[in-house]
C-alpha cells in the first residue's frame, strides 16, 4: 500500500469509525480479497462487531494487507452504503485539495438528471513498469480514436426509439474528449451503413500515430437463430420471409481490425464496447511437441522431415477486448429518462478511477456497479468481457500528456 493511503487511514480512523457499520462492511471486504476467510483476526472481531474497538482494528489492519487493499477497501465501503466514508478516505493530502475532483466516488445513484463528465485526470504515467504483467504503451496525443455509432430512430414502426440514448452519446462523447482521444459520432444508421463507416474508420491512416482505439455502438439488439450477438440497424424490421435489410453480427465488426485487416492498430489495444440487447430473456436476481494443435490430421513420413523456413509473424486476432452490456440471449436496460444503466455506470467509473486503474480492473468494477446498485423488482443485468489475446494491462493515462 502507498504510504499516502496508510497516512489516509491513519488521519482518518478516529472520525470514519463510527460512521461504519461492520455487519454489512466486513462481509464486503472478505469478498473483494482485503481479508481472507481465515484471517486469525477475524474470531477475534466477530466477538464484539459493534465496538468502535474493532472498527479501528479492522482499518488499521488494513494497512498491511498488500498493495491493493485501499483500492478494494474503497470498493468495499461503496458496496456496502458506506458511501461518505469512502469519500473522506478518498480525498486528495491536504496540500492538493484544491485539485480535488468533486466526485470521487464510483457508486452510482439513480438521478432524474443525465450524468455530469468530470474527469479526475492521471498525474503520472502507468503505462511502462511492471512486474509480471505487461503494460500497453498509451502516452500518444491523440491517445486514441474512438468510433461512437448511437441508433435512436427506426424505420419500423415496431422498434421503440432510444429517446435517451442521446445521453448515452453525449457522456461517451465528453468523457473521452476530456481523456484526450478524437472521438467520431454517427447516428441513425442502417446495417450497411454501419458495416461502411466501420471499415471506413478501420482504414484511417492516423491510426498509425495513436496508442489505441475504441469503437462503441449503443442500439437494439438480438440474437439471430444461431445464437450470435446482432446489432439493429434503423432499417431492421420484423418479417415472415427472407429479411431485406443488412443483418450486421458483432463478431463482423471485430474482423475489420484483425492485424490483417488493420495493420494500423498491430500490437495496439483494441476495445469494442456494445451497449444493446442479446436476446428477449430477463435476468431474474436470487435471493441469496510443447507446441501442437487438438487436430488429428495424419502427416505423411515425408512431410515430417521436410525444414520449413523461420517467418516472424504476430497474431491476427489479438489485443482486442470485447465488452458486452448483458449476457448472451438477455436483455439489457435502459432508463427512459438518463440513459443505460451500463454507460451511465461506465462513463462514472472511468472518470473517477482510469487515472490509477487499467481497463480490466475498470470492466471489473462496472460490473460490480451493476450487481450491488442496479437491482430493480429483481430484475437485474450482468456484463460480459472478452479477451481476444489482451494480454497486457492498459492504463488510458487520462488527461496526461508529455507536454503537461
Amino acid at each position: 500500500m502507498d504510504q499516502k493511503d496508510r497516512e489516509q487511514i491513519d488521519s482518518c480512523c478516529e472520525s470514519i469509525a463510527s460512521k461504519i457499520d461492520l455487519t454489512t462492511l466486513l462481509p464486503r471486504l472478505l469478498e473483494n480479497k482485503v481479508y481472507n476467510k481465515d484471517d486469525v483476526n477475524i474470531p477475534r472481531w466477530l466477538k464484539d462487531l459493534e465496538a468502535q474497538n474493532t472498527v479501528k482494528d479492522v482499518l488499521l489492519t488494513i494497512k498491511t494487507r498488500g498493495p491493493n487493499a485501499f483500492k478494494n477497501l474503497i470498493l468495499s465501503l461503496r458496496q456496502s452504503n458506506h458511501e461518505d466514508v469512502a469519500d473522506i478516505l478518498e480525498k486528495e493530502n491536504s496540500a492538493n485539495n484544491d485539485t480535488k475532483q468533486e466526485n470521487s466516488m464510483t457508486h452510482h445513484t439513480y438521478s432524474e438528471e443525465p450524468l455530469t463528465i468530470k474527469l479526475r485526470k492521471a498525474t503520472k504515467f502507468l503505462d511502462r513498469d511492471y512486474d509480471i504483467i505487461e503494460r500497453y504503451p498509451m502516452r500518444s496525443n491523440p491517445r486514441g480514436l474512438v468510433l461512437i455509432i448511437t441508433n435512436i430512430f427506426y424505420e419500423s414502426s415496431c422498434e421503440n426509439p432510444r429517446f435517451s440514448a442521446k445521453h448515452d452519446n453525449n457522456n461517451l462523447k465528453e468523457l473521452f474528449e476530456e481523456m484526450g482521444f478524437t472521438v467520431f459520432t454517427y447516428f441513425d444508421l442502417k446495417g450497411q451503413e454501419i458495416k461502411n463507416t466501420i471499415k471506413t474508420f478501420s482504414k484511417r491512416d492516423d491510426l498509425n500515430k495513436v496508442d489505441s482505439c475504441f469503437v462503441i455502438v449503443t442500439s437494439h439488439g438480438m440474437e439471430d437463430k444461431e445464437n450470435n450477438t446482432e446489432i439493429q440497424g434503423t432499417d431492421y424490421h420484423i418479417v415472415s420471409r427472407e429479411p431485406n435489410y443488412e443483418k450486421v453480427l458483432c463478431t463482423e465488426i471485430c474482423d475489420y481490425f484483425t492485424a490483417e485487416a488493420c495493420p494500423q492498430l498491430a500490437e495496439k489495444p483494441k476495445i469494442f464496447i456494445f451497449q444493446l440487447c442479446r436476446g428477449k430473456k430477463i435476468q431474474k436476481g436470487v435471493s441469496h511437441s510443447k507446441i501442437t494443435t487438438d487436430s488429428c490430421k495424419m502427416k505423411s513420413t515425408n512431410e515430417y522431415n521436410v525444414k520449413t523456413p523461420h517467418i516472424q509473424t504476430i497474431r491476427n486476432y489479438s489485443d482486442m477486448l470485447i465488452v458486452q452490456s448483458t449476457l448472451p440471449g438477455y436483455v439489457s436496460y435502459r432508463d427512459s429518462d438518463t440513459g443505460s444503466w451500463f454507460i451511465q455506470i461506465l462513463c462514472k467509473v472511468f472518470m473517477n478511477h482510469a487515472h490509477s486503474n487499467h481497463l480490466q480492473d475498470l470492466f471489473n468494477m462496472i460490473d460490480a456497479e451493476l450487481k450491488v446498485h442496479r437491482t430493480i423488482n429483481y430484475e437485474c443485468q450482468t456484463s460480459s468481457v472478452q479477451s481476444l489475446g489482451f494480454n497486457k494491462h492498459c492504463y488510458l493515462n487520462p488527461g496526461l500528456f508529455m507536454e503537461s
